[in-house]
């Protein structure tokens, strides 16, 4: 039984945390817990000098409003952490244990209103203990009954947490009576299901954002498009670039569910970026190749620094010196405006890094060997095509050939089940199963490593598909804006090795996506000493 202060002693500062669960059946009212709470300092002597609620908040994270409680005790400011059940500080095993120590190494407790133990008692931790281990086997059993819902409305092609979804209409559901944020199943209106909005436009909109996004690529200029529409977010607030870019990135407008990645194990899944899709059950209002483009576009632009993304020179982040491999910078060389690019070895002066000499490489005579190269790609890859349909017969032959190595593991895999099958009937001793499993797994052995030969990780690019690009490049090269081209090329290059030997010899190696090199030899215009050149 827990004694409270005697009469006339000081009242103890103490902390009041409240914390209300995101499951349905953990909404105890904050004004229940507040009250047990208050009931508990009346007996036991303490003084509440703050109250700390985090509402729809999970325990199974310490990402919330409690660490600044367990703070301020560290600091003196208060003595204990008043709670309702032991369950509101955490269901989390480590967290609990990780904060507890922290509370109680500071020389503070934690308090439960209504399971009141003594834990200064070997009885009374041990309780302690237990409850929290409850706690968290609720925790535990709730996640995987969620999952079981999670993976039960992916295979239905639906939205897991069956959020709304921008341009879609959501059927077969109505809003919750009591819960703003919940839904409940409307039979009359038939199964649940998401319809493309057509009738307010929206469905509309969101279509005609992947292709301006493709021929712009600024998600400031689509977000302020979208909002001059009319358009809002699916709580009512206008679209910001980064709310537009999660919305597309998403691919629900190409009929697939975006979930985090089943066999990432990160504690923070939604804003994971190991992302995979699935195909969903709705109508898409883009097509497979529109939301291929868009794909492969933003990987470009996602792996560039945000100040090339609006790059002011075509070749920006593209060229790299070949010596020392750090990006080429622009720089002015001449009062008239006349621009190189410079190794950024010299800029890193300051730091331990060695400087591979101060090379640089006229702008002018870059983009004009750029463009040679462009145009020497497109016979080549021309000719590279006609001799494809050569080596199909050959790839075709590759492919039957892995059928029949599939074929024989499952045949191996088959045999070993069933000799498993038969050791544990007793159908076969010990010493007569163990030889056959050996010669089984050997001959496995070999099927993996034959068919490992036939593995190809990398997904090359098809450099057919990029001949509209490069055509599109060498015929608009001076018409288009630096931003624009430097966007396109990065589709067809890589990047672009720069080499000086001398004040005039200096050439380019052009990487491109697909994998080929070209060396081009830079005018001898590109240096100051090129009134000594022999060639303009």
């Amino acid at each position: 039984m827990i004694v409270p202060n005697s009469p006339g002693q000081p009242l103890i500062p103490a902390i009041g945390y409240i914390r209300v669960s995101m499951m349905l059946e953990e909404k105890i009212s904050p004004d229940i817990q507040r009250a047990a709470i208050k009931e508990l300092a009346r007996r036991r002597g303490y003084r509440v000098i703050e109250w700390v609620e985090d509402l729809d908040v999970s325990g199974r994270t310490f990402q919330r409003q409690i660490m600044g409680v367990i703070a301020d005790v560290e600091e003196g400011k208060a003595k204990a952490i008043l709670v309702w059940k032991y369950s509101r500080f955490g269901r989390n095993r480590t967290g609990n244990q990780l904060n507890l120590a922290r509370v109680e190494k500071a020389g503070g407790e934690l308090i439960s209103a209504t399971e009141e133990v003594d834990a200064r008692t070997a009885v009374g931790k041990l309780t302690r203990g237990v409850l929290f281990e409850l706690a968290a086997f609720e925790s535990d059993r709730a996640g995987e009954q969620w999952g079981e819902a999670f993976q039960n409305r992916l295979a239905r092609g639906l939205p897991p947490l069956g959020n709304a979804q921008f341009g879609y209409i959501r059927r077969g559901r109505v809003r919750h009576p009591l819960y703003h944020d919940r839904t409940l199943a409307a039979p009359e209106d038939g199964p649940e299901r998401y319809e493309p909005d057509h009738a307010s436009g929206m469905a509309g909109i969101l279509a005609d954002a992947y292709d301006r996004w493709i021929a712009d690529r600024n998600f400031s200029t689509l977000a302020d498009w979208v909002n001059a529409r009319g358009a809002r977010t699916t709580t009512g607030g206008k679209f910001r670039p980064p709310e537009l870019l999660r919305v597309m990135d998403r691919g629900f407008a190409a009929g697939l569910i975006c979930v985090h990645h089943r066999d990432c194990r990160c504690a923070k899944p939604s804003t994971c970026r190991n992302k995979e899709y699935h195909p969903g059950a709705h109508e898409p209002v883009i097509s497979k190749e529109t939301w291929e483009t868009y794909r492969r576009l933003r990987k470009i632009t996602s792996e560039l620094p945000p100040r090339a993304r609006r790059a002011v020179y075509p070749l920006s982040k593209l060229l790299k010196c070949g010596y020392c491999t750090h990006a080429m910078y622009p720089l002015k060389v001449h009062r008239s405006g006349t621009m190189a690019w410079v190794c950024g070895s010299i800029y890193r002066k300051h730091y331990d890094i060695p400087r591979c000499g101060s090379r640089f490489v006229m702008m002018e005579t870059v983009e004009e060997a750029v463009q040679q190269v462009l145009v020497e790609w497109l016979p080549d890859i021309e000719a590279a095509a006609a001799q494809a349909t050569a080596s199909l017969q050959t790839a075709e032959i590759e492919e039957s050939q892995q059928e029949v190595l599939r074929r024989e593991l499952e045949r191996i895999d088959k045999a070993l089940e069933r000799q498993t099958e038969l050791l544990i009937a007793e159908v076969i001793p010990q010493s007569s199963y163990e030889p056959v499993r050996d010669k089984l797994l050997g001959e496995r052995e070999k099927v993996l490593g034959a068919l490992a030969q036939f593995d190809d990780p990398s997904d090359p690019i098809d450099p057919m598909k990029c001949v509209p690009v490069i055509e599109g490049l060498v015929q608009e090269w001076d018409s288009l804006p630096a931003d624009q081209l430097r966007n396109i090329l990065a589709e067809v290059i890589d990047h672009i090795d720069v080499y000086r030997q001398d004040p005039t010899t200096a050439w380019i190696v052009v990487h491109s996506v697909w994998g080929d090199q070209r060396r081009r030899t830079l005018r001898a215009r590109f240096s100051k000493w090129r009134k000594r050149a022999d060639v303009e």
